[in-house]
């Protein structure tokens, strides 16, 4: 197998390994223990589902003019979420993904926890809409820059 074959193995492992983590973070993070130092609300899921949006538009938007990427590339189970600046399509599709995991795994506990539960549930909820909307905007805004996946893509800025 070849170096990249291996890594896109390799980044799809790290990739689903850390949505299952976050799956469990969300469980955990309904435990009442847990919930006895929380104290989310209405305004703060508010504030999140307009926060969020305007995060993922602006992530992009910053990455595209400071000139670190002129194009964007589809997002991959198979590549790194770690580069905001050069590939922020993949970090916005990975947190997305992060995120809904983490509404998911709360929301397994949300029958047993009383209303700190239901607004810690509403926080993740809300964070992973909010990247949702933003992600929709984002594909939507910068249709035009979006390219295909390449393995042999290259961030040098030509002059």
């Amino acid at each position: 197998m070849n170096l990249i074959g291996e890594m896109k193995n390799f980044w799809l492992i790290i990739n689903v390994g850390l949505v299952i983590l976050c799956a469990f973070g969300g469980y955990s993070l309904m435990s009442p223990e847990n919930l006895r130092q929380e104290n989310p609300d209405a305004i703060l899921c508010s504030i999140l589902l307009v926060v969020m949006p305007l995060f993922a538009i602006g992530c992009v938007a910053y990455s595209i003019r400071s000139g670190k990427c002129e194009k964007l590339r589809r997002p991959s189970w198979s590549r790194h979420a770690i580069d905001w600046w050069h590939d922020p399509l993949q970090s916005l599709f990975i947190s997305n993904w992060t995120m809904a995991a983490l509404a998911i795994g709360s929301a397994i506990r949300l029958p047993q926890v009383y209303a700190a539960g239901f607004w810690t549930f509403a926080m993740c909820f809300c964070l992973a809409i909010g990247l949702l909307i933003g992600q929709l905007l984002v594909y939507r805004i910068f249709r035009a820059r979006i390219v295909k996946t390449n393995y042999n893509f290259i961030h040098v800025k030509t002059h």
